[in-house]
């Protein structure tokens, strides 16, 4: 659960005396466990993700549930939200969330919709980042991978693990 503040105008009540602003908590109510992630879409929507898999687009005046993504099937590990700015995709807004099922899926945050599933990890991607100027996104876990828009795989590192050691160097 995730308690929501909604700000109302500013009352004056006498001369000096001024009432506080934030006047009703509401519970946003949709999360079945643990939520690890709060990402701002745009300046009226953000997004949560947890430990539920789920991932949900909320409306951040209201507080209203927009959409509830489903299509991992174990815990949200990172999220990034991705600002399109494609005449083709009429500037639409993007969000990459990754998961210990090993798949990164980008989600239209207009729609709901999921856009595409990457599943070609061999490790929980622990990581997400854009490069926004360059247009593209990074993934870190065991690979280090750099994307395009098109989730053409631009690079990609040799097996790391948590020490920073080359897989390989151990055998």
């Amino acid at each position: 659960r995730l308690n929501w503040l909604f700000k109302s105008s500013v009352q004056t009540i006498g001369e000096e005396q001024v009432q506080n602003p934030y006047t009703e908590l509401l519970v946003l109510k949709g999360h079945q466990d643990i939520v690890r992630f709060l990402v701002q879409i745009d300046d009226y929507r953000f997004a949560s993700a947890g430990d539920d898999g789920i991932i949900f687009l909320w409306n951040a005046q209201s507080g209203e549930k927009l959409f509830e993504l489903h299509g991992h099937t174990h815990k949200i590990t990172a999220i990034a939200p991705f600002f399109s700015s494609d005449a083709s995709d009429e500037n639409s807004h993007l969000i990459l969330t990754a998961s210990a099922d090993r798949t990164v899926i980008v989600w239209d945050c207009t729609t709901g919709r999921q856009v595409q599933k990457v599943s070609c990890f061999h490790s929980t991607v622990k990581c997400l980042t854009v490069l926004q100027r360059l247009d593209v996104w990074l993934s870190g876990g065991s690979d280090l991978c750099v994307w395009n828009r098109k989730l053409d795989l631009l690079c990609k590192t040799s097996h790391l693990t948590d020490a920073g050691k080359n897989v390989n160097d151990s055998l």
